[in-house]
């Protein structure tokens, strides 16, 4: 039986038989583990050319090179387990997406919606102020034309003589004319 020690130099001159996938696939944490902790003993050997069942393999490691397969089975496990989580995970980001965009597209239905229904009153809106825009140039017109004829009428007024003119003005609609135009 061999100590701990020399069973991981054993490991270690077995792993280093195998191809360059399998080797790859124990993880670095392991071999690592197993280069600090064994002991080289000229009296182990491995022959790569023979059968291992052949060789005279200690229990212990054959049970330590046991566990590693158990782990690296635990590891592909857990790699898979993962890869399928990230699949559902993006799976899943997709369909939210697509609820996501559906929400959107909700939320943009309605803004239309009360948007269209602003729109509809913008018509009346610019008719109300087409209809108050005349009706302000139509008042400026008449005070044009009312300053007009107050001008013509004191004019006129002025050229009447005086005497005849205090007879028009006795009229109190005349006399505040001419008030408002002195």
């Amino acid at each position: 039986m061999l100590t701990k020690p020399q069973y991981l130099y054993q490991a270690k001159l077995i792993i280093d038989c195998l191809p360059e996938d399998e080797y790859n696939s124990i993880p670095k944490e392991t071999l690592k583990y197993i280069e600090e902790n064994m002991q080289v003993d000229e009296g182990i050997k491995i022959d790569p050319e023979v059968e291992l069942s052949e060789q005279n393999v200690d229990t212990q490691t054959l049970m330590f090179l046991n566990d590693i397969i158990q782990n690296i089975r635990l590891h592909k496990m857990a790699k898979q387990y993962e890869n399928d989580v990230k699949s559902y995970i993006k799976e899943v980001e997709e369909r939210n997406a697509g609820f996501e965009a559906r929400v959107d597209n909700i939320n943009l239905n309605e803004e239309v919606e009360r948007l269209e229904k602003q729109n509809e009153k913008l018509p009346k809106a610019k008719e109300l102020i087409e209809d108050y825009k005349k009706v302000v140039s139509k008042k400026e017109e008449e005070i044009v034309k009312l300053k007009e004829e107050c001008n013509m009428l004191t004019t006129m007024l002025n050229r009447i003589p005086k005497f005849i003119r205090k007879i028009f003005l006795r009229n109190s609609k005349t006399k505040l004319l001419q008030e408002k135009n002195d």
